[in-house]
């Protein structure tokens, strides 16, 4: 089709005119860049298809004049977390190219507690780095934010300000407080004024269990067997009997840790068993129902189903453990609500594989334990 250029003729909308003279019109390229930083955000962790695809989106997109900053830290809410990572970086390489012109825009978004927490935080460092005044009077007002990047650093500010704080400061810090090294630490200094917090009811650590074991797992080829612990579990069975376990019959026994980190320690329980399997059982009442997170830390092997629902599987074995290192959210119900923990361990023999240990948590989006009765 011919296309003549007339001003005598009906004229054209600018956009258009634009895109016909330079190339690619306006709402294409912003489809375009729409299209491929959502195939940023669902990059998939060991698939070489997936990295070779975002090495060559991120060069593009960093190389273009028209992908928006604002637009790629958007995409980073509901990433997956490698694609939060590269997302992460194109924003990084947008930013250096103009520090200065999208403040605020910048400020605007990071206001927006509705977007992903790392991008503001992010956001926040681009605008007070090297400015210590608006940093200082930036976190004055996130003691109670939704991002825990920036409630640690509202938080960190007035812990540091003073050795001598009182104790009701101290207190309004531990309940903004959400990092565990920083929690232990506020703890600390009210003990030395005398107040004394319950370090594993203020986490939210399930501290009592009905556990049972050991069956078998020589070999280390049980993590998916499904004994009739979990089948009696799936069927709403009561799971006060005995089983056969690895060397004859098992009944189930009541542990109690006083551990402040809420860490079980099944090779105490279980004479350090080798290439086994121990079940947990834990019980929650709650007053209403309420959407959570239950977190895990554990350095086995190790599956948890709560009230029926898997939410957690993780086939690995002495890769280190820490506070929060699974995190799933779910919806526990008025009344009761049981969760079952199954534990892995394997063969191996050196000091550091000896560890046989879990600890779990329950707590809302934020890392604040929820209220039971």
């Amino acid at each position: 089709m011919d296309i003549k250029l007339s001003w005598g003729r009906s004229v054209m909308n600018g956009a258009l005119l634009a895109s016909l003279v330079l190339g690619t019109p306006t709402r294409l390229l912003a489809d375009t860049n729409a299209e491929k930083l959502g195939t940023l955000r669902t990059i998939r962790p060991n698939n070489d298809t997936d990295v070779k695809t975002a090495s060559s989106v991120v060069k593009q997109l960093s190389e273009s004049s028209d992908v928006g900053l604002i637009d790629v830290l958007k995409s980073m809410k509901g990433a997956s977390p490698l694609g939060k990572n590269w997302l992460l970086g194109l924003a990084n390489s947008l930013h250096r190219k103009s520090p200065e012109s999208k403040n605020d825009s910048l400020r605007a978004f990071l206001m927006d507690a509705s977007q992903d927490s790392e991008a503001r935080y992010t956001v926040f460092r681009w605008l007070t780095d090297n400015d210590a005044e608006l940093k200082a009077k930036m976190l004055d007002g996130m003691l109670q934010d939704s991002s825990p990047e920036l409630r640690f650093e509202a938080v960190a500010k007035v812990l540091n300000s003073s050795e001598n704080l009182e104790t009701g400061v101290l207190q309004s810090l531990l309940d903004a407080s959400r990092q565990p090294e920083q929690v232990v630490a506020i703890i600390g200094r009210l003990g030395k004024q005398g107040v004394t917090v319950n370090q594993s009811k203020h986490f939210g650590f399930l501290d009592t269990w009905n556990l049972i074991g050991p069956f078998d797992n020589v070999g280390s080829k049980s993590f998916d067997k499904e004994y009739a612990v979990e089948s009696d579990y799936a069927a709403g069975k009561s799971l006060s009997g005995g089983y056969d376990g690895k060397s004859g019959a098992v009944q189930w026994v009541s542990e109690t840790t006083a551990d402040p980190e809420g860490v079980v320690d099944l090779a105490k329980v279980f004479n350090n068993e080798k290439g086994c399997i121990v079940y947990g059982v834990a019980t929650v009442e709650l007053p209403a129902d309420i959407d959570c997170e239950i977190r895990v830390g554990c350095i086995n092997a190790q599956k948890v189903w709560v009230n029926g629902k898997l939410v957690i599987a993780n086939e690995v074995y002495h890769t280190g453990m820490q506070i929060d290192q699974y995190v799933a959210p779910v919806k526990l119900r008025a009344g009761t609500n049981q969760i079952l923990i199954k534990v892995c361990q394997n063969e191996q023999k050196e000091a550091w594989a000896q560890r046989y240990v879990f600890q779990a948590r329950l707590c809302d989006s934020t890392g604040k334990a929820i209220s039971t009765k």
